[in-house]
Order: structure tokens, then C-alpha cells, then sequence
């Protein structure tokens, strides 16, 4: 798909980029979290907040988006805090959860979308500002121009697609965090795709 290829890479950036941290590692802080150390669970939180505001980033289509979003996944850390265990990679769980924040995110947006005569998203609200400022500003638009044709999409659709091609993972690593086995992600992956060939097609974008 020409159109998306033209969108940029999503590697690590100066401002999406880990806070470097020389203090304890993941475990040892989460292992502290669960005993009740606020400063353990504040470290992590200023640890993560970068890259989970970026990945939130490619879900979200206005600033105020962006904030509920990257505040919910954090609520719902702290609320699956007790059963993080230590056999589990802390920034792989991490990740999960704000996926599914993106999705149920797209969910409820779908709904809006059913029950409101007028557009869901002010067109006059301006988005919300790209984490990676030093992104070209005509990848930044194709981004832009992306995400308002991927939310036209089924919400698990557009989180697949999303993920995919604004983020540039690979289906299976989706389909593991998702929790959807091989064979339905790829079946996910193909029916996806044909709706958003589907829309490029009715937008005549090439």
C-alpha cells in the first residue's frame, strides 16, 4: 500500500526514548510497587510515561485523547500491579496493556461514531502534538492523514492495522499481545487489509 508505506519508521527517539535511569532495574521496583513503595511505583512511571505516550500517540486523534489515554493505562497498571510476576518481562506486560487501552479506545470510539449524527472528532481541534519532534512534518501529516483513515475502520482492525503500519510491528508480536493465536491473527491481518484497500480505493489515494 504506497500510501502507507510513505509514513516513517517508529524507532526510539530523543523524546520517546527511556528516561535513563541508573537506579534499580524493572522487577526490583515493580517487586517494591507491590509492597507498597510509592517511590518505587512513581520511578516507574517516570520510566515508562515516554514510550507509552508514544505508542498512545498512534491511537490518539486530539491532545485531550492522548492524555485520558496515557493516564488510563497507567491507572489500569497500578490496578494489575499485585499480579505482575517476575518470570514476566515488566516492559512486554506493560506494552499489553496499553495495547488494549489503544483498542478499547477504538472501541468506544466506534461507538460514538454509531450513536452521534455529528462527527465524533472536532474538525477544528488541533491534533496532538507528534512525541518524535523532530519527525519530517510531511510524515507527520501522512501520520495524521493515516489515523483519520484508520479510524474508519473496525476497532480491531484499526488496532492491528495501527500497530502495524504506525508502529511497525510485525503480526504475530500483535497477535501475542492481543492474545489471538497465529492463524487468526494472519486471518485478522488479511480481512484488514482488504477493508483498508477497500478505503484507500473510495479515497482515490494511490
Amino acid at each position: 500500500m504506497p500510501f502507507l508505506n510513505r509514513l516513517p519508521d517508529a524507532p526510539p527517539t530523543p523524546a520517546a526514548a527511556p528516561v535513563p535511569d541508573s537506579g534499580p532495574d524493572d522487577a526490583a521496583l515493580v517487586l517494591a510497587a507491590q509492597g507498597g513503595d510509592r517511590t518505587a511505583l512513581d520511578s516507574l512511571v517516570r520510566r515508562h510515561h515516554p514510550e507509552v505516550t508514544r505508542l498512545m500517540w498512534r491511537f490518539a486523534r486530539r491532545s485531550a485523547d492522548l492524555d485520558d489515554l496515557v493516564q488510563e493505562v497507567f491507572v489500569r497498571v497500578v490496578r494489575a500491579l499485585p499480579g505482575w510476576r517476575p518470570d514476566r518481562p515488566f516492559l512486554h506486560w506493560l506494552r499489553r496493556i496499553a495495547v488494549n487501552t489503544g483498542r478499547d479506545h477504538c472501541r468506544r470510539e466506534a461507538v460514538r461514531r454509531r450513536w452521534q449524527a455529528e462527527p465524533s472528532t472536532d474538525p477544528e481541534a488541533p491534533p496532538p502534538e507528534a512525541v518524535a519532534p523532530r519527525t519530517d512534518p510531511a510524515a507527520r501529516l501522512a501520520a495524521d492523514e493515516a489515523k483519520a483513515l484508520l479510524a474508519r475502520l473496525p476497532p480491531d482492525d484499526r488496532t492491528l492495522l495501527t500497530l502495524h503500519y504506525l508502529e511497525g510491528w510485525e503480526f504475530a508480536r500483535i497477535g501475542e499481545l492481543l492474545g489471538w493465536s497465529g492463524p487468526a491473527t494472519k486471518l485478522r491481518a488479511f480481512r484488514a487489509r482488504r477493508r483498508l484497500q477497500s478505503l484507500l480505493k473510495n479515497h482515490d489515494l494511490p
